[in-house]
Formats: structure tokens, C-alpha cells, sequence
């Protein structure tokens, strides 16, 4: 193993990786529904509503390798009595949009070593601002996502993924790493993740064990799985980043 692969390991040990990996999923599950209801608003300036729903939630759930269907129909249903309605709700979103990125800095601040500073109050709204423009941003993100899977397919899904876990490692902790440690922490994140993806569809098609256990409830047993695999692949590779940071730093 090359000396950064075994930094990120001993990093993400250190920092208890597994148990930060948790609460990454918990707070994705919290602010995924607000997410994704802004994210229809967004498409929903060029197309109706119904449609940007079925493409919004489309884009989500082929990141998910089983239970695609299932997991699709129940998130439309979701999100189409969730519609967003003008500045108001369009801001509420936004706000509860924002714990995820609150986690995901709290996440890498701990890898990359990142002390608090300045006041509380201060640091809180500067935080909460960032995080406001990083929902949008992923707003955008998916209307970006949504128009190209018009045209492209095959290597889309890799390119938008790595592009999503760089503005996550390069933007959202206050002491930004390095571009490069940036970029090739989302390569190797968007390719760990696409693994996982392949290799947790073999799981259940070979296995079937959330069905076997969970009856009725094992599309949602496996669903939160995987966010808790993509969250762990989220977190390794920021310890990766870490690690390839502190290099350069010395």
C-alpha cells in the first residue's frame, strides 16, 4: 500500500470514520427530500413540474443500484406534495437544505485537522450562508445533471460525481485543501463509489437478504445501506485528501 493509502487509512481509524460515516448518512437522509424538492424548482423553469420531479428523483435513484423502481415511485409521491411555492418556500428550503453541509464540514474539519476560529455567532452565520450557497449549487448540479442525461450517457454519471465530491472537499471546509489533493480525492471517491455501487447490486441480486430479513421494509433497509456505503467512501476519500494535504503542506 503507497504511503497516501495508508495515511487516509490511519486517518479515517483515528478520526472514528465508521461513526462519522453514520451521522454523514443521517443528516443526507434528513436533507435529501429538501434537496430534492429544490432541485425540481429549479428544472421546473424550463419544464412542468411533473416532468422535472420524474427527472430530479430519476437522477437520484440511478446513483442507487437496486430498487430502483420502488425507491423511485416513493420519492415522487414525496416530492410532488412538497412543491416548492414562491421566494418563501423556495428559502425554506434552502434552510433545511443545510445540515447535510454542516455535517460534511464537521466531517472534514476533523480529517483535515481544521481549528475552530473567530465567535460563535459570527462563524455560525458566515457557515450558514456558505451552506445556503452550496444547496443552490447543488440545485444547480442537478439541473446540469438533468439536461445532459438527454444527451450523454455511460461516463456521465462518473464525471458528475467526481465534480460533486470536488466542490465538497475543495469548497465546503474553511481551510481549503489543495486542488490537486482536492481532485484526486474525488476521483478516487467517484471511483470507489461507482465500485460499491456494482458490487453492493451483486450483493442483493446474489443474496437477497433485505428482502429475506426485512420483508415489506427491505427496500428501505437497503436504501439506508447504501447511503451509509456512500458516506463511508465519502469519508475515506476525505481522509485521502487529508493526508495528500498534509504532504504538501511539509
Amino acid at each position: 500500500m503507497s504511503t497516501q493509502g495508508r495515511g487516509a487509512l490511519s486517518r479515517f481509524i483515528e478520526a472514528d470514520g465508521f461513526l462519522l460515516s453514520a451521522g454523514l448518512a443521517f443528516f443526507f437522509l434528513v436533507s435529501m427530500i429538501p434537496i430534492l424538492v429544490l432541485g425540481v424548482f429549479m428544472v421546473g423553469l424550463v419544464l412542468s413540474t411533473e416532468q422535472a420531479t420524474r427527472h430530479v428523483v430519476g437522477q437520484l435513484t440511478q446513483q442507487f443500484p437496486v430498487y430502483q423502481r420502488q425507491i423511485s415511485r416513493v420519492l415522487v409521491r414525496i416530492v410532488e406534495v412538497r412543491a416548492a411555492s414562491g421566494l418563501l418556500g423556495t428559502a425554506v428550503l434552502v434552510v433545511f437544505s443545510t445540515p447535510l453541509f454542516g455535517a460534511s464540514r464537521l466531517v472534514l474539519h476533523r480529517l483535515l485537522g481544521v481549528k475552530p476560529a473567530g465567535g460563535v455567532v459570527r462563524n455560525f452565520f458566515i457557515h450558514f450562508i456558505r451552506d445556503a450557497l452550496l444547496a443552490v449549487l447543488l440545485s444547480v448540479l442537478l439541473f446540469i445533471a438533468t439536461t445532459m442525461s438527454w444527451v450523454y450517457h455511460g461516463l456521465q454519471a462518473l464525471a458528475l460525481s467526481a465534480l460533486m465530491f470536488y466542490f465538497a472537499y475543495r469548497l465546503v471546509p474553511r481551510q481549503r485543501p489543495g486542488v490537486g489533493a482536492a481532485l484526486s480525492g474525488a476521483m478516487l471517491a467517484s471511483l470507489l463509489w461507482e465500485a460499491a455501487k456494482q458490487l453492493f447490486r451483486l450483493y442483493v441480486q446474489e443474496f437477497g437478504v433485505y428482502d429475506e430479513i426485512y420483508g415489506p421494509l427491505g427496500v428501505l433497509a437497503a436504501f439506508v445501506m447504501f447511503v451509509y456505503y456512500s458516506a463511508v467512501v465519502f469519508v475515506f476519500a476525505a481522509a485521502f485528501v487529508a493526508a495528500l494535504d498534509a504532504r504538501r503542506q511539509h
